[in-house]
C-alpha cells in the first residue's frame, strides 16, 4: 500500500470523515489490519470500530456462535480478508436473519435498520465467514447488505 493512501486514510479517520461503511485500503494481491483488527480476522466491537473495544475475533471459516459473553454486543465489525465476505447472523429473529460484510471492509452495524425494527447494533449473536470458493460480494455487491436466512441453512 503507497504511504499516500495510508496517509489519506489515517487523515480522513483522524477528521472524523469515516461513514457507516468504510473500504479498508488493500489491494487483493496484500492484506491489511485495520482499527486493530489482524488479518486475516474478522473483528466484533463494542463502539465504534475506530474508537471502540474488540470484543470478539474470528478467523475460521464456517458458522460460528458468538461466545456467550459476546453475544449481542456487536455494534460494528472490521472483516481484514481479502477474498470472504461475512454474516453477521441474528438468530433471534423469526426468521434468522443477517447482515453481510463485504471483503475489506468496516461497517458501523448500528447505521443499518434492522428488518425487526431498530438498528443492528447488539442483535448479532452468530457469525458466517465464506471461505473459498467466494468473491468477496455480498449478492454481487462490494456494499453491505440484508437478507433472510434460508430455512435449510447451514
Amino acid at each position: 500500500m503507497k504511504l499516500t493512501k495510508k496517509l489519506a486514510a489515517t487523515l480522513l479517520a483522524s477528521a472524523g470523515l469515516a461513514s457507516a461503511l468504510v473500504p479498508l485500503a488493500a489491494s487483493s494481491a496484500s492484506a491489511a489490519s485495520q482499527y486493530g483488527c489482524s488479518y486475516p480476522r474478522v473483528c466484533v466491537y463494542s463502539g465504534s470500530f475506530a474508537s471502540g473495544a474488540i470484543i470478539g475475533s474470528f478467523q475460521d471459516n464456517g458458522y460460528q456462535n458468538m461466545p456467550q459473553s459476546i453475544q449481542n454486543d456487536p455494534d460494528a465489525v472490521v472483516n481484514t480478508r481479502n477474498d470472504d465476505s461475512v454474516w453477521l447472523i441474528d438468530t433471534g429473529a423469526k426468521p434468522d436473519r443477517y447482515i453481510c460484510i463485504p471483503a475489506k471492509t468496516a461497517a458501523k452495524v448500528g447505521s443499518y435498520d434492522h428488518p425487526e425494527g431498530g438498528t443492528w447494533a447488539n442483535k448479532v449473536d452468530t457469525i458466517n465467514i465464506f471461505g473459498d470458493p467466494d468473491d468477496g460480494l455480498c449478492s454481487g455487491s462490494n456494499r453491505v447488505q440484508q437478507g433472510t436466512v434460508p430455512a435449510n441453512w447451514p
